[in-house]
């Protein structure tokens, strides 16, 4: 991985991404932003699992730690559109976000997607407050019969959904169109 990055490595994916264009770029992260929004996490990692109320098809099913890697994954999209991160030392990092290209087209628009971007992010948040606070972990909450943690399950899958239609609008805003994310074949 790091030989990757590096800057003394020729051919390396570093080389790549930096001699492609800035359009190419843009879409690679829209479409990774939306296929672990849509396919990944509110596909094969929430609806599999949920829909065979099967602890097997839980992401982290021995170590009971599943909210905080949904958490963590929606936490990454959240902080590629904003330009923001916070390291594990508190201190806030920023800088050029896709938030400010889409607001630079559309205002309005950059302030209803940002808001779904706050929705999904507090919505996967009750994942993490169902296991720390609630002691109902992601495998409790997908367990048949269990209709309240099946809908908080479904809201959160839901609340994904919308947010891959609102890194779509996103996309459509700054002029990269027909991003299509990877659904990992699954209907929502």
């Amino acid at each position: 991985m790091e030989k990757q990055w590096s800057a003394d490595v020729k051919g390396n994916y570093r080389e790549e991404l930096l001699n492609d264009s800035a359009d190419n770029g843009l879409r690679k992260m829209l479409f990774g932003m939306g296929s672990l929004s849509l396919g990944e996490l509110a596909g094969e990692r929430m609806k599999v699992a949920l829909e065979a109320n099967s602890t097997e098809d839980e992401h982290d099913c021995f170590s009971d730690n599943t909210h905080n890697s949904h958490y963590y994954n929606e936490q990454g999209i959240y902080n590629v559109y904003t330009g923001t991160y916070k390291g594990v030392s508190g201190k806030e990092l920023s800088g050029p976000s896709i938030a400010d290209l889409v607001a630079q087209k559309d205002k309005k628009a950059a302030e209803e997607i940002q808001k779904q971007f706050d929705t999904t992010r507090s919505q996967v948040g009750e994942l993490v407050t169902s296991a720390e606070k609630n002691n109902q972990h992601f495998d409790q909450l997908i367990a048949a019969g269990n209709a309240q943690g099946n809908a908080l399950v479904n809201d959160t899958i839901m609340s994904l959904v919308a947010q891959t239609g609102a890194i779509e609008r996103a996309a459509n805003i700054v002029g990269i169109d027909s991003l299509s994310p990877d659904t990992a074949d699954h209907e929502f």
